[in-house]
């Protein structure tokens, strides 16, 4: 006599998925053998699933394994994973089932050397807030935070399919409790790996989920929402392997052509292949400042004024005095390197704006300031 067959099931969803309508889903179909996995994947990219089998009765693989690695590929309605067979045709089977899945393939090898273009205006000079492992929120991750404004555009630093969108927020603070409050487009590119682009206004993607995007396509409008002290980008790139999410360390394209890995504290130009030549500010030559004068827009007072040229802050001391006057600059640094001796003593002439020196920061890559004060007689 044949016995009653009795089938026990459980399904688990990896935790990064919870709040997400579900993509992909695990089913069976009874064969004359046994009983037949497949795999339903709704999204526009793959995802790796793992199945693990508990208490298999009169049931095996034929590797006799009890967990499984499968990819899921793109718009799979029924796609075969596995088949595990009974061992005996007299006795009954059973068994309990559950699976994770992630985005990915882990066939996929990362290109290392991909040449990432900077995610914002093609010729724009923006500086990196923070870098890789920074001193701040990144401690322990691969990301960099370019010092965009509100408002400023954000392009796609490489091709890919739009995995998800959130753009509902208007909310911001700099503490973790913020974190969820980000706006954010993610992007699945060829070699696995996800772009994200983090804390944009509200209502501040130009892209829909599916959606196949171009590397320097506009994309967004950057902001400052979610776990933020100020406008900006975090951009990062990470891969799935273990159903962990490791960050990446990598390498943008420059208008040299080169490949290089944004440092804390340095500018960079934004290179986008195919667009008009620029203007670089990046080879500082102090000769080329010296002595040079232009007349003042002060009327009866004096002061220093900056500005920016490359990663230097230029320092002037703008005379707007019917005689000529003489000072002392004096400036308090925090990481950043002066082409003078301070205190630096000077004399302008009268109706004059001058330069007097420039800071540069410290190649230690941390944050930099300075205050500047100074004596006139």
């Amino acid at each position: 006599m044949k016995r009653l067959l009795f089938i026990f099931f459980s399904i688990v969803f990896s935790h990064s998925l919870l709040a997400q309508q579900k993509p992909v889903e695990i089913f069976y179909e009874k064969s004359e053998e046994g009983f037949v996995f497949f795999g339903r994947n709704i999204e526009q990219v793959p995802y790796m699933v793992q199945i693990n089998f508990k208490n298999l009765q009169n049931l095996s693989s034929d590797s006799g394994d009890k967990t499984f690695i499968r990819t899921v590929q793109p718009n799979a309605s029924k796609q075969k994973l596995l088949e595990i067979k009974k061992q005996s045709e007299e006795k009954g089977t059973s068994f309990d089932f559950n699976f994770l899945y992630t985005i990915g393939d882990p066939s996929l090898k990362v290109d290392s050397d991909f040449p990432y273009l900077l995610p914002y205006k093609h010729g724009k000079r923006v500086r990196v807030g923070q870098g890789n492992n920074g001193s701040g929120t990144h401690r322990g991750i691969n990301a960099i935070d370019f010092n965009l404004e509100i408002g400023d555009s954000i392009y796609a630093a490489r091709d890919g399919v739009v995995i998800e969108v959130k753009e509902d927020s208007d909310t911001s603070g700099n503490a973790p409790k913020y974190e969820p409050y980000g706006n954010f487009i993610k992007v699945y590119h060829e070699d696995g790996t996800l772009g994200s682009y983090v804390h944009l206004v509200k209502k501040g993607s130009l892209v829909k989920k599916g959606d196949r995007i171009r590397k320097g396509e506009l994309i967004g409008i950057s902001g400052n929402t979610g776990y933020s002290s100020g406008p900006h980008l975090h951009f990062m790139v990470a891969q799935n392997r273990d159903f962990q999410n490791f960050t990446l360390p990598i390498k943008f394209l420059n208008y040299e052509n080169k490949l290089f890995i944004p440092l804390e504290s340095k500018g960079y130009y934004a290179y986008h292949p195919g667009k008009p030549d620029f203007k670089v500010e990046d080879k500082f030559q102090e000769s080329e400042f010296e002595g040079k004068i232009e007349p003042s827009s002060l009327n009866n007072k004096i002061e220093f004024d900056s500005k920016e040229y490359g990663d230097y802050i230029l320092i002037y001391v703008d005379n707007g005095m019917k005689t000529e006057m003489s000072g002392v600059l004096k400036l308090q640094l925090k990481n950043l390197i002066s082409t003078k001796k301070l205190p630096y003593k000077f004399s302008v002439p009268a109706k004059t704006r001058m330069y007097l020196l420039a800071l540069s920061p410290d190649d230690n890559g941390a944050s930099f300031g300075y205050q500047l004060s100074g004596e006139f007689k």
